[in-house]
């Protein structure tokens, strides 16, 4: 199990500083919405010659352009699109706040929380039939001992 950990920790660790660029370009993506159209007018592409370079019309481009910008483009259509405007995509995955480390550690702790809930609610509902089931031995008990004792002043034999 210590190996495992070591692993991933290891793994964690290096994705953290794979991450960084991304993390502070996070802060960038804000302020741009659409990469596609921002990339080709800073470059100076006109569309003509990214619908040439995609084999596609001219308005194919602003269409794309539009649905990057919304966030429905395809991923293979959008590494398409910045191959024609000689760019390369890179994505990536970042935490929203913090490191990987980090929300690996709250992950452990929710885990954690959720298991001892459930621990505790399973204890409650043990709890909860043991006195319904001592409830239901005790007044059984009472019964038997009160009919017992009844039956022996009767005369009767009663273990």
């Amino acid at each position: 199990m210590k190996k495992w950990t070591d692993r991933h920790v290891e793994t964690r660790k290096k994705l953290d500083e794979t991450m960084l660029a991304f993390r502070l370009a996070r802060r960038a993506a804000g302020e741009t919405k659409g990469c596609l159209r921002a990339v080709r007018q800073a470059v100076g592409i006109p569309v003509d010659e990214v619908a040439g370079r995609l084999g596609v019309c001219r308005w194919e481009v602003f269409r794309l352009e539009k649905s990057e910008s919304e966030s429905r483009i395809m991923l293979s259509t959008l590494r398409r699109a910045a191959a024609a405007l000689d760019c390369e995509l890179v994505y990536g995955l970042t935490p929203r706040e913090g490191t990987l480390e980090e929300l690996a550690a709250a992950q452990k702790a929710s885990h954690e929380k959720a298991r001892e809930d459930s621990h505790e609610k399973r204890r409650a509902e043990a709890k909860a039939t043991e006195e319904k089931v001592l409830k239901q031995i005790g007044w059984r008990r009472a019964f038997l001992k009160d009919l017992r004792r009844g039956l022996r002043k009767a005369g009767m034999k009663v273990r």
